[in-house]
């Protein structure tokens, strides 16, 4: 069944996000023409559909914009460049290449877990966790 309009509330509930907007900006000109303040409010520890989510804790490090002010995590909404191995943030627009492990296995057809578009919310087991504070 096709819906003629967005349901917000389906969204807040399979992956635990509202946001203020409803289609990304698609350049630095677009994102100037917003006239709403892009925002999101995420719920922290919501138990996920097993549809919209992995299975388990993802077992390395995120993937991260190369940018020295945004960092933001590799997602469904960066625009991928299978033939090239690159991803454009959709925060900065900056390309980044893939790591090497990923770039090998990376195509249309074979997604990592952050690229799929079902998998908004991606829970993250870090190998190497910083030591707590003083």
């Amino acid at each position: 069944m096709q819906q003629d309009h967005f349901d917000v509330s389906y969204t807040e509930e399979t992956a635990g996000t509202r946001l203020s907007f409803h289609c990304w900006p698609s350049s630095r000109l677009e994102a100037t023409r917003c006239v709403a303040p892009m925002g999101a409010l995420y719920t922290p520890l919501k138990k996920l559909p097993p549809a919209c989510a992995p299975p388990t804790a993802l077992q390395y490090d995120p993937i991260r914009c190369s940018t020295a002010t945004c960092h933001a995590v590799l997602n469904p909404y960066c625009q991928v460049d299978f033939r090239t191995k690159l991803w454009v943030c959709p925060f900065c627009l900056t390309r980044n290449h893939f790591p090497p492990h990923y770039a090998e296995n990376i195509s249309e057809n074979n997604l990592p877990a952050e690229l799929i578009p079902q998998f908004a919310t991606c829970e993250y087991e870090l190998p190497n966790v910083p030591p707590a504070g003083p």
